[in-house]
Protein backbone atom coordinates (compact mmCIF):
# COMPACT_ATOMS: atom_id res chain seq x y z
CA UNK A 1 0.00 0.00 0.00
CA UNK A 2 1.22 3.13 -1.01
CA UNK A 3 0.03 6.44 -0.70
CA UNK A 4 0.73 10.00 -1.75
CA UNK A 5 -0.84 13.01 -2.05
CA UNK A 6 -2.16 14.58 -5.37
CA UNK A 7 -2.64 18.83 -5.18
CA UNK A 8 -6.05 19.66 -6.17
CA UNK A 9 -6.66 23.32 -6.79
CA UNK A 10 -10.65 24.12 -6.51
CA UNK A 11 -12.99 27.02 -7.63
CA UNK A 12 -15.63 25.29 -5.44
CA UNK A 13 -15.46 22.99 -2.38
CA UNK A 14 -17.48 21.60 0.03
CA UNK A 15 -17.43 18.50 2.72
CA UNK A 16 -20.25 16.79 4.58
CA UNK A 17 -20.11 13.93 7.25
CA UNK A 18 -22.31 10.84 6.09
CA UNK A 19 -25.13 11.32 8.31
CA UNK A 20 -25.24 6.87 9.04
CA UNK A 21 -21.55 6.15 8.92
CA UNK A 22 -20.59 8.93 10.98
CA UNK A 23 -16.32 8.40 9.89
CA UNK A 24 -17.24 8.72 6.16
CA UNK A 25 -16.63 12.03 4.70
CA UNK A 26 -17.81 12.95 1.04
CA UNK A 27 -16.05 16.07 -0.19
CA UNK A 28 -16.86 17.42 -3.39
CA UNK A 29 -14.69 20.12 -5.35
CA UNK A 30 -15.07 21.73 -8.44
CA UNK A 31 -11.97 21.64 -10.28
CA UNK A 32 -11.11 23.43 -13.48
CA UNK A 33 -10.16 20.80 -15.75
CA UNK A 34 -6.92 22.22 -17.38
CA UNK A 35 -5.88 21.91 -13.69
CA UNK A 36 -7.28 18.61 -12.36
CA UNK A 37 -3.81 16.46 -11.00
CA UNK A 38 -2.41 14.24 -13.22
CA UNK A 39 -1.55 10.17 -12.68
CA UNK A 40 -4.65 10.19 -10.29
CA UNK A 41 -4.47 6.31 -9.19
CA UNK A 42 -7.01 4.03 -10.92
CA UNK A 43 -7.23 0.97 -8.58
CA UNK A 44 -11.06 1.33 -7.70
CA UNK A 45 -12.21 1.37 -11.24
CA UNK A 46 -13.69 -1.53 -12.27
CA UNK A 47 -13.77 -0.50 -16.17
CA UNK A 48 -10.14 0.42 -17.56
CA UNK A 49 -10.46 3.42 -19.67
CA UNK A 50 -10.52 1.79 -23.43
CA UNK A 51 -12.60 2.11 -26.10
CA UNK A 52 -11.47 5.78 -26.26
CA UNK A 53 -11.96 5.60 -30.22
CA UNK A 54 -16.14 5.37 -29.53
CA UNK A 55 -18.55 8.01 -30.68
CA UNK A 56 -19.29 8.82 -27.23
CA UNK A 57 -16.27 9.44 -25.71
CA UNK A 58 -15.74 11.87 -28.81
CA UNK A 59 -18.47 13.66 -28.03
CA UNK A 60 -17.70 13.73 -24.21
CA UNK A 61 -13.89 15.31 -25.83
CA UNK A 62 -15.95 17.56 -27.87
CA UNK A 63 -17.68 18.27 -24.94
CA UNK A 64 -15.06 19.51 -23.12
CA UNK A 65 -13.38 21.80 -25.80
CA UNK A 66 -16.82 23.33 -25.79
CA UNK A 67 -17.67 22.26 -29.59
CA UNK A 68 -20.98 20.46 -28.53
CA UNK A 69 -21.76 22.54 -25.76
CA UNK A 70 -21.36 25.71 -24.18
CA UNK A 71 -18.48 26.02 -23.08
CA UNK A 72 -18.03 26.21 -19.43
CA UNK A 73 -20.79 24.37 -19.02
CA UNK A 74 -19.05 20.30 -19.07
CA UNK A 75 -19.38 19.82 -15.42
CA UNK A 76 -23.17 20.26 -15.63
CA UNK A 77 -23.23 17.75 -17.98
CA UNK A 78 -20.78 15.12 -17.09
CA UNK A 79 -21.04 13.36 -14.56
CA UNK A 80 -17.92 13.79 -13.06
CA UNK A 81 -15.07 11.91 -10.90
CA UNK A 82 -15.38 9.80 -8.21
CA UNK A 83 -12.45 9.66 -6.28
CA UNK A 84 -11.83 6.94 -2.41
CA UNK A 85 -8.80 8.71 -0.45
CA UNK A 86 -7.56 8.22 2.54
CA UNK A 87 -7.54 11.63 3.96
CA UNK A 88 -8.01 15.83 2.73
CA UNK A 89 -5.96 18.17 3.78
CA UNK A 90 -6.49 21.72 3.54
CA UNK A 91 -3.66 23.62 1.91
CA UNK A 92 -5.63 27.16 2.06
CA UNK A 93 -9.41 28.22 0.80
CA UNK A 94 -8.72 26.91 -2.75
CA UNK A 95 -5.79 24.34 -2.38
CA UNK A 96 -5.97 20.55 -0.89
CA UNK A 97 -4.08 17.38 -0.68
CA UNK A 98 -5.67 14.30 -1.48
CA UNK A 99 -4.10 11.40 0.18
CA UNK A 100 -4.74 8.58 -2.02
CA UNK A 101 -3.78 4.78 -2.04
CA UNK A 102 -2.66 3.28 -5.13
CA UNK A 103 -4.91 0.51 -4.95
CA UNK A 104 -7.86 2.78 -4.66
CA UNK A 105 -8.19 6.19 -6.36
CA UNK A 106 -10.73 6.74 -9.14
CA UNK A 107 -13.79 4.50 -8.41
CA UNK A 108 -15.64 6.21 -11.58
CA UNK A 109 -14.47 8.29 -14.47
CA UNK A 110 -11.71 6.91 -15.66
CA UNK A 111 -12.86 7.63 -19.51
CA UNK A 112 -13.62 11.82 -18.68
CA UNK A 113 -10.03 11.41 -16.71
CA UNK A 114 -8.16 10.10 -19.55
CA UNK A 115 -9.61 12.73 -22.05
CA UNK A 116 -8.90 15.30 -19.88
CA UNK A 117 -5.41 14.71 -19.31
CA UNK A 118 -5.68 14.29 -23.73
CA UNK A 119 -7.01 17.55 -23.94
CA UNK A 120 -4.00 19.23 -21.23
CA UNK A 121 -1.51 17.94 -23.45
CA UNK A 122 -3.14 19.24 -26.38
CA UNK A 123 -4.46 22.62 -24.90
CA UNK A 124 -7.71 22.05 -26.14
CA UNK A 125 -9.76 22.45 -23.32
CA UNK A 126 -12.49 25.48 -23.54
CA UNK A 127 -12.07 28.13 -20.72
CA UNK A 128 -14.20 27.88 -17.86
CA UNK A 129 -14.68 24.42 -17.97
CA UNK A 130 -14.97 22.90 -14.74
CA UNK A 131 -14.77 18.71 -13.24
CA UNK A 132 -16.68 17.78 -10.60
CA UNK A 133 -14.75 15.64 -8.24
CA UNK A 134 -16.49 13.71 -5.76
CA UNK A 135 -14.03 12.15 -2.74
CA UNK A 136 -14.78 9.99 -0.01
CA UNK A 137 -12.71 9.07 3.15
CA UNK A 138 -13.18 7.41 5.95
CA UNK A 139 -13.01 3.68 4.53
CA UNK A 140 -10.55 2.74 6.18
CA UNK A 141 -10.65 -0.38 8.58
CA UNK A 142 -12.71 -3.68 9.01
CA UNK A 143 -15.90 -4.01 6.55
CA UNK A 144 -15.02 -0.92 4.78
CA UNK A 145 -12.69 -2.94 2.20
CA UNK A 146 -15.81 -4.30 1.40
CA UNK A 147 -17.84 -0.93 1.06
CA UNK A 148 -14.96 0.10 -0.78
CA UNK A 149 -15.44 -2.52 -3.88
CA UNK A 150 -19.26 -2.14 -3.27
CA UNK A 151 -18.62 1.75 -4.03
CA UNK A 152 -16.55 0.89 -6.86
CA UNK A 153 -18.98 -1.75 -8.37
CA UNK A 154 -22.29 0.74 -7.70
CA UNK A 155 -20.86 3.57 -9.68
CA UNK A 156 -22.68 4.12 -12.82
CA UNK A 157 -22.82 6.67 -15.78
CA UNK A 158 -25.52 7.90 -17.71
CA UNK A 159 -25.46 9.10 -20.85
CA UNK A 160 -28.71 10.53 -22.85
CA UNK A 161 -29.54 9.37 -26.66
CA UNK A 162 -27.66 12.30 -29.16
CA UNK A 163 -30.13 13.65 -31.34
CA UNK A 164 -28.27 12.01 -34.80
CA UNK A 165 -29.32 9.02 -33.06
CA UNK A 166 -32.57 10.05 -33.12
CA UNK A 167 -32.36 11.75 -36.80
CA UNK A 168 -30.97 8.64 -38.37
CA UNK A 169 -34.33 7.15 -36.79
CA UNK A 170 -36.16 9.31 -38.17
CA UNK A 171 -34.50 8.86 -41.85
CA UNK A 172 -32.97 12.33 -41.85
CA UNK A 173 -29.75 11.35 -43.51
CA UNK A 174 -31.00 9.17 -46.40
CA UNK A 175 -30.14 11.92 -48.69
CA UNK A 176 -26.52 11.70 -47.97
CA UNK A 177 -26.88 8.34 -47.81
CA UNK A 178 -27.64 8.42 -51.67
CA UNK A 179 -24.42 10.85 -52.31
CA UNK A 180 -22.09 8.88 -50.73
CA UNK A 181 -23.56 5.26 -51.26
CA UNK A 182 -20.64 4.79 -54.38
CA UNK A 183 -17.59 5.99 -52.40
CA UNK A 184 -15.05 3.53 -51.47
CA UNK A 185 -15.50 5.21 -47.72
CA UNK A 186 -19.54 4.96 -47.09
CA UNK A 187 -19.38 2.12 -45.04
CA UNK A 188 -16.88 4.02 -42.60
CA UNK A 189 -19.57 6.74 -41.97
CA UNK A 190 -21.26 6.92 -38.00
CA UNK A 191 -24.57 8.12 -38.34
CA UNK A 192 -25.79 6.99 -34.75
CA UNK A 193 -23.94 7.46 -31.56
CA UNK A 194 -23.22 3.61 -31.34
CA UNK A 195 -21.66 3.12 -34.13
CA UNK A 196 -18.02 2.68 -34.00
CA UNK A 197 -16.86 4.08 -37.13
CA UNK A 198 -14.08 6.47 -38.01
CA UNK A 199 -16.44 8.89 -40.09
CA UNK A 200 -18.98 11.02 -37.98
CA UNK A 201 -21.85 11.83 -39.92
CA UNK A 202 -21.56 15.36 -38.17
CA UNK A 203 -18.29 15.92 -40.26
CA UNK A 204 -20.27 15.57 -43.49
CA UNK A 205 -23.03 18.09 -42.22
CA UNK A 206 -20.43 20.71 -41.34
CA UNK A 207 -19.03 20.34 -44.86
CA UNK A 208 -22.24 21.43 -45.94
CA UNK A 209 -22.61 24.20 -43.99
CA UNK A 210 -19.54 25.76 -44.81
CA UNK A 211 -20.39 26.30 -47.88
CA UNK A 212 -23.81 27.86 -46.89
CA UNK A 213 -24.08 30.97 -48.81
CA UNK A 214 -27.73 31.08 -47.58
CA UNK A 215 -27.50 31.42 -44.04
CA UNK A 216 -23.68 32.78 -44.79
CA UNK A 217 -24.41 35.62 -47.57
CA UNK A 218 -21.07 36.06 -49.49
CA UNK A 219 -21.45 40.14 -48.97
CA UNK A 220 -22.31 39.31 -44.66
CA UNK A 221 -19.79 39.48 -42.24
CA UNK A 222 -20.87 36.27 -40.37
CA UNK A 223 -19.04 32.85 -41.05
CA UNK A 224 -20.20 29.15 -40.49
CA UNK A 225 -18.04 28.81 -37.89
CA UNK A 226 -19.91 26.61 -35.89
CA UNK A 227 -19.33 24.44 -37.78
CA UNK A 228 -15.99 23.47 -36.29
CA UNK A 229 -17.01 24.91 -32.83
CA UNK A 230 -19.59 23.43 -31.77
CA UNK A 231 -21.19 20.31 -34.22
CA UNK A 232 -24.74 20.24 -32.62
CA UNK A 233 -25.82 23.68 -34.12
CA UNK A 234 -25.81 22.49 -38.07
CA UNK A 235 -26.67 19.13 -36.88
CA UNK A 236 -29.96 20.43 -35.68
CA UNK A 237 -30.57 23.27 -38.12
CA UNK A 238 -30.13 20.00 -40.60
CA UNK A 239 -32.95 18.32 -38.44
CA UNK A 240 -35.26 20.97 -38.34
CA UNK A 241 -34.82 21.85 -42.12
CA UNK A 242 -35.58 17.67 -42.67
CA UNK A 243 -38.99 17.72 -40.23
CA UNK A 244 -40.26 21.69 -41.89
CA UNK A 245 -39.77 20.01 -45.43
CA UNK A 246 -40.91 16.50 -44.34
CA UNK A 247 -43.17 16.65 -47.37
CA UNK A 248 -41.33 18.28 -49.63
CA UNK A 249 -37.41 17.29 -49.07
CA UNK A 250 -36.15 19.22 -52.40
CA UNK A 251 -37.27 21.97 -50.41
CA UNK A 252 -34.70 21.43 -47.78
CA UNK A 253 -32.38 24.76 -47.75
CA UNK A 254 -29.76 21.93 -47.26
CA UNK A 255 -30.63 19.89 -50.05
CA UNK A 256 -29.38 22.87 -52.20
CA UNK A 257 -25.71 22.08 -51.43
CA UNK A 258 -25.87 18.78 -51.13
CA UNK A 259 -24.76 17.99 -54.78
CA UNK A 260 -21.59 19.94 -53.53
CA UNK A 261 -20.72 17.78 -50.43
CA UNK A 262 -18.36 15.29 -52.22
CA UNK A 263 -15.87 17.93 -54.08
CA UNK A 264 -16.08 19.68 -50.74
CA UNK A 265 -14.78 17.05 -48.87
CA UNK A 266 -12.25 16.82 -51.81
CA UNK A 267 -11.00 20.09 -51.48
CA UNK A 268 -10.83 19.47 -47.08
CA UNK A 269 -8.22 16.26 -47.87
CA UNK A 270 -6.29 18.63 -50.18
CA UNK A 271 -5.88 21.40 -47.83
CA UNK A 272 -5.20 19.09 -44.76
CA UNK A 273 -2.82 17.22 -46.87
CA UNK A 274 -0.79 19.83 -48.59
CA UNK A 275 -0.62 22.33 -45.54
CA UNK A 276 2.65 21.02 -44.64
CA UNK A 277 4.49 20.85 -48.31
CA UNK A 278 3.37 24.56 -48.90
CA UNK A 279 4.51 25.76 -45.32
CA UNK A 280 7.64 24.14 -45.65
CA UNK A 281 8.39 25.36 -48.97
CA UNK A 282 7.27 28.77 -48.39
CA UNK A 283 7.24 29.81 -44.54
CA UNK A 284 10.54 27.75 -44.02
CA UNK A 285 11.32 25.51 -40.65
CA UNK A 286 8.93 22.29 -40.35
CA UNK A 287 5.56 22.57 -39.98
CA UNK A 288 5.10 19.12 -38.13
CA UNK A 289 6.44 21.07 -35.17
CA UNK A 290 3.15 23.03 -34.74
CA UNK A 291 0.53 22.56 -32.85
CA UNK A 292 -2.29 22.79 -35.51
CA UNK A 293 -0.27 19.92 -37.31
CA UNK A 294 -1.41 16.26 -35.81
CA UNK A 295 0.59 13.24 -35.86
CA UNK A 296 -1.36 9.84 -36.46
CA UNK A 297 -0.97 7.55 -33.38
CA UNK A 298 1.77 4.87 -33.91
CA UNK A 299 -1.09 2.08 -33.23
CA UNK A 300 -3.17 3.31 -36.28
CA UNK A 301 -0.85 3.79 -38.74
CA UNK A 302 -1.02 6.73 -41.24
CA UNK A 303 -3.46 9.33 -41.76
CA UNK A 304 -5.65 8.39 -45.16
CA UNK A 305 -7.25 10.78 -47.12
CA UNK A 306 -9.62 8.56 -48.63
CA UNK A 307 -11.95 11.20 -49.47
CA UNK A 308 -9.55 12.79 -52.42
CA UNK A 309 -7.65 9.65 -52.68
CA UNK A 310 -4.16 11.18 -51.90
CA UNK A 311 -1.68 9.51 -50.58
CA UNK A 312 -1.60 8.30 -47.25
CA UNK A 313 0.74 10.40 -44.72
CA UNK A 314 1.81 10.54 -41.10
CA UNK A 315 0.61 13.90 -40.38
CA UNK A 316 -1.94 16.49 -41.38
CA UNK A 317 -3.73 19.72 -40.68
CA UNK A 318 -5.87 19.91 -37.48
CA UNK A 319 -9.65 20.53 -38.27
CA UNK A 320 -9.11 23.70 -35.87
CA UNK A 321 -6.81 24.70 -38.89
CA UNK A 322 -8.13 23.67 -41.69
CA UNK A 323 -12.13 24.36 -41.11
CA UNK A 324 -11.64 28.17 -41.36
CA UNK A 325 -9.73 27.81 -44.68
CA UNK A 326 -11.92 25.62 -46.06
CA UNK A 327 -14.75 27.97 -45.47
CA UNK A 328 -13.21 30.34 -46.97
CA UNK A 329 -14.00 28.78 -50.05
CA UNK A 330 -17.68 29.71 -49.71
CA UNK A 331 -16.45 32.38 -52.15
CA UNK A 332 -17.08 29.97 -55.18
CA UNK A 333 -20.59 29.08 -54.05
CA UNK A 334 -23.13 30.29 -56.68
CA UNK A 335 -26.93 29.47 -56.43
CA UNK A 336 -28.51 28.48 -59.63
CA UNK A 337 -31.35 30.63 -60.22
CA UNK A 338 -33.24 28.07 -62.33
CA UNK A 339 -32.39 24.67 -60.31
CA UNK A 340 -31.81 26.68 -57.25
CA UNK A 341 -29.03 24.42 -56.50
CA UNK A 342 -25.58 24.88 -55.34
CA UNK A 343 -22.61 25.10 -58.05
CA UNK A 344 -18.97 26.09 -58.31
CA UNK A 345 -17.86 29.66 -59.85
CA UNK A 346 -15.52 28.19 -62.72
CA UNK A 347 -16.36 24.85 -62.02
CA UNK A 348 -14.52 22.63 -59.40
CA UNK A 349 -11.28 22.20 -61.40
CA UNK A 350 -11.16 25.98 -60.47
CA UNK A 351 -11.76 25.78 -57.08
CA UNK A 352 -8.92 22.96 -56.89
CA UNK A 353 -6.52 24.80 -58.97
CA UNK A 354 -7.36 27.99 -57.04
CA UNK A 355 -6.61 26.65 -53.92
CA UNK A 356 -2.96 25.95 -55.13
CA UNK A 357 -2.69 29.57 -56.15
CA UNK A 358 -3.50 31.04 -53.11
CA UNK A 359 -2.62 27.73 -50.33
CA UNK A 360 1.17 30.00 -50.16
CA UNK A 361 -0.99 33.23 -49.05
CA UNK A 362 -3.25 31.10 -46.93
CA UNK A 363 -0.91 29.01 -45.41
CA UNK A 364 1.17 33.05 -44.66
CA UNK A 365 -2.11 34.12 -43.10
CA UNK A 366 -2.42 31.03 -40.76
CA UNK A 367 0.82 31.30 -39.57
CA UNK A 368 0.52 35.04 -38.47
CA UNK A 369 -2.29 34.30 -37.11
CA UNK A 370 -0.65 31.61 -35.37
CA UNK A 371 1.93 34.52 -33.71
CA UNK A 372 -1.10 36.39 -33.12
CA UNK A 373 -3.70 34.28 -31.09
CA UNK A 374 -1.87 31.17 -30.24
CA UNK A 375 -0.71 28.02 -32.02
CA UNK A 376 -3.33 26.19 -30.22
CA UNK A 377 -5.60 24.87 -33.11
CA UNK A 378 -8.88 25.06 -30.72
CA UNK A 379 -7.55 29.25 -30.91
CA UNK A 380 -7.93 29.17 -34.58
CA UNK A 381 -10.96 26.90 -35.28
CA UNK A 382 -12.73 29.69 -33.13
CA UNK A 383 -11.26 33.24 -34.32
CA UNK A 384 -13.44 35.40 -35.70
CA UNK A 385 -10.90 37.56 -37.23
CA UNK A 386 -9.10 34.77 -38.65
CA UNK A 387 -11.84 33.47 -40.71
CA UNK A 388 -12.94 36.95 -41.79
CA UNK A 389 -9.25 37.46 -43.02
CA UNK A 390 -8.77 34.17 -44.95
CA UNK A 391 -12.24 34.48 -46.64
CA UNK A 392 -11.10 38.06 -48.23
CA UNK A 393 -8.34 36.54 -49.35
CA UNK A 394 -9.77 33.88 -51.36
CA UNK A 395 -12.89 37.14 -52.23
CA UNK A 396 -10.40 39.10 -54.12
CA UNK A 397 -9.06 36.22 -55.95
CA UNK A 398 -12.68 35.55 -57.22
CA UNK A 399 -13.42 38.84 -57.84
CA UNK A 400 -10.08 39.07 -59.86
CA UNK A 401 -11.50 35.81 -61.82
CA UNK A 402 -14.34 38.07 -62.32
CA UNK A 403 -12.91 41.06 -63.79
CA UNK A 404 -10.49 39.05 -66.04
CA UNK A 405 -13.35 36.94 -67.26
CA UNK A 406 -15.15 40.25 -68.25
CA UNK A 407 -12.16 41.54 -69.80
CA UNK A 408 -12.00 38.94 -72.24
Amino acid sequence: MAIKPYRFEVSEARSVKHPTLPNIVKHTFLVPARLFPRSVPTGSNLRDPVGMNRQVYKDVKASLEGKEALPGSFDLLNLGITIIAEDVQVVDKRTFDVLIDDDYGIANGGHTTSLIYECQDEDSIAEGQHVEVKIITGLDGGDNHTLRVDIARGQNTGISVQPRSIFELDGAFESIKKIIKDESWADEVGFKESDKKEIDIRELISALELMNVTDFPLRDSRHPISAYEKWSTPLKKFGDDFEENRNSPDKRKYAAFEPLLLETLTLYDHIRRDFLRVYNETIGGRAGNLRIVEKAPPNKGRFQFQYAKLDDHDQRLTKGAAYPILGAFRNFVVLNSETGLAEWQGGFDNVLSSWRKLAPELVAETKQSIRDIGNAPDSLGKNRNHWANLFKTVKLHVMQQQLDHLSE
